[in-house]
Formats: structure tokens, C-alpha cells, sequence
């Protein structure tokens, strides 16, 4: 099967790449592996995970807070987690601590009560999302801003929060909102800012749920970039009966997503070991990236 492929170099890739899909499909280790080849050629990166369950400490070996922190072994390359509930706690302090002292402590507690939802969850974790796009500083500061984005939803979540915040801008006196702000929905919709991945593996569960996925963002009126295919037995090799009978029946698959999904397809070889640390990386965006990303 002939796939029409993308590779992620610093000479065609955008400013914003967000990798995103059902979870435990190597969203992690593809963010990693190509913001370590795009900071190896000299780029600055930023790597953002959204996930409140992530593990890119784990995978990058360095340890991680809600501010960018260079990465263990890679000049170039800075990574940071935004915790959705560590965000809402600030959040909700921002706007209770300074009333201490001033208002009865059943006012207060009122106050908590009505911050401890889950939409107040989402407005914190947009409010610094929307800082790592619009911040004048943070935008100048790197090349590219790489998300590692949260199970599938996460991207929706954030699509709709920044029309949220787009409508409320337009309501606001433009002269005195920053430009990058101002155009934080435009340049999340444009394809020259901002791209987004579908990564997948050749399962029946993790394409439907991409393909859904799909669907709710150019409802969104945003269009998916590629789909990245992880973790293929495609040309295997293998003698094994039982891979080849799952080599076999990637087919229908790979070729649903070519002929019917995407305009961009990247298919990745299935490792054997999960890529931890910068040398594992390293070989992954050699080996893998290198000549499957085309």
C-alpha cells in the first residue's frame, strides 16, 4: 500500500503542533521524539502535556512543573505539565485568598464551593494554555510549542473554551487586549500556525474513536493535519502466525484512513520497547521518524 507520509522537520512545520487521540496510543513518546528532533536542529521547543495523568517526566527523565524547565540532555528543548486541578487550585486562590480577612468565613466557604466544579477546572486550565499562546514573551521565546494533549476530548475542550474567550474579546475593548490574544481561536483554526495530529494504532477502537474525532473538529471548523498510525506490523517480516493474521488485518485499516480519513498519513513501525530518556528518543526520531514521517 502506497501512504502518502509527512515528516516533521523545521523547515515545514508550524509554530504549534498539538498530538492528540485515545489514550494509550504513544502520544507521549511521538510528542517527545519530534520535539527532540526538532530541538536538534536547532530549534527552540517547548513541550506542553495537558494530560493530568502524565508521564512525561517518566519518558523525558526530568523532573516537571507547571513552568517550562529545560530537559535532561537536550540543549534547546523545554518541557512543562499544566495540571488541570494544580491550575484550578491557583485559580480558585487568586480570587479567595485576597478576600481573607474581609468577608466571613461562610462567604468564603461559599466562594470555594462555587470554584470547586469541574467548569472552573476547564477556565484554569484554558487560562494558562491561552498564556502559552498569546503571551507575547512565551511566543517569542521558542521556535515551536509542542502539546501532549489529555484522551481525545481534551482538544474539543480547549477548541471550545477559545471560542468562549474569542466571543468575550469581541464584547471587550480590543485596544486593550494583546494581538496575540485577540487571535488566539484564528491561529488555533490556521493551518500556517498551528497543526494537529491524530495518532492511532491499527485497532478497530482507537481508529472509530479518531475518526470521531475528526469529525467533531471540522465541526469545530478545524482540519486535522495528518493521522500518525502507531505501532504497525505492516512489513513485519514476521513468521510468527498469530502477527501475521493482525499484519493482515491492518489493512482495512490503513486503508480506510488513506482512501477515506486523511490527507496526510504517518505510519510508524510497532517498537518493542517503549522509548524512555533521551538516548531511546533519540532513536526513535532516527529510526523511526526519519524514514516513516516522509
Amino acid at each position: 500500500m502506497k501512504l502518502p507520509l509527512y515528516r516533521p522537520d523545521s523547515s515545514n512545520t508550524t509554530r504549534y503542533l498539538f498530538f492528540t487521540g485515545k489514550g494509550g496510543v504513544g502520544k507521549t513518546s511521538l510528542s517527545c521524539a519530534t520535539a527532540l528532533k526538532l530541538a536538534e536542529s536547532g530549534q527552540r521547543v517547548l513541550l506542553v502535556s495537558t494530560d493530568p495523568a502524565s508521564n512525561l517526566d517518566e519518558v523525558l527523565e526530568t523532573r516537571l512543573t507547571n513552568h517550562p524547565a529545560p530537559t535532561a540532555g537536550t540543549p534547546g528543548l523545554e518541557a512543562m505539565n499544566i495540571n488541570p486541578v494544580e491550575a484550578a487550585a491557583a485559580y480558585r486562590a487568586r480570587w479567595i485568598d485576597p478576600m481573607r480577612g474581609l468577608l466571613p468565613e461562610a462567604a468564603l466557604r461559599s466562594m470555594e464551593e462555587q470554584l470547586s466544579g469541574s467548569c472552573t477546572v476547564e477556565i484554569a486550565a484554558f487560562d494558562e494554555f491561552s498564556d502559552l499562546i498569546g503571551n507575547p514573551e512565551t511566543v517569542t521565546a521558542y521556535d515551536h510549542i509542542i502539546f501532549d494533549t489529555a484522551p481525545t476530548g481534551h482538544t474539543l475542550l480547549l477548541l471550545d473554551a477559545s471560542e468562549a474567550y474569542n466571543r468575550e474579546l469581541q464584547r471587550q475593548s480590543r485596544s486593550t487586549q494583546p494581538e496575540a490574544v485577540l487571535r488566539l481561536l484564528e491561529r488555533l483554526r490556521d493551518p500556517a500556525f498551528t497543526r494537529i495530529l491524530l495518532v492511532t494504532l491499527p485497532e478497530a477502537t482507537p481508529m472509530h474513536e479518531a475518526s470521531a474525532l475528526q469529525e467533531d473538529l471540522r465541526r469545530a471548523h478545524t482540519e486535522p493535519f495528518a493521522w500518525v498510525i502507531n505501532q504497525s506490523l505492516l512489513h513485519s517480516g514476521s513468521c510468527d502466525p498469530l502477527l501475521q493474521r493482525r499484519e493482515e488485518a491492518e489493512y482495512c485499516y490503513l486503508r480506510e484512513v488513506v482512501e477515506k480519513q486523511a490527507t496526510r498519513t504517518a505510519w510508524l513501525p510497532w517498537q518493542p520497547e517503549e522509548p524512555v530518556g533521551p538516548d531511546s528518543l533519540a532513536r526513535l526520531a532516527a529510526s523511526t521518524l526519519e524514514h516513516a514521517l516522509a
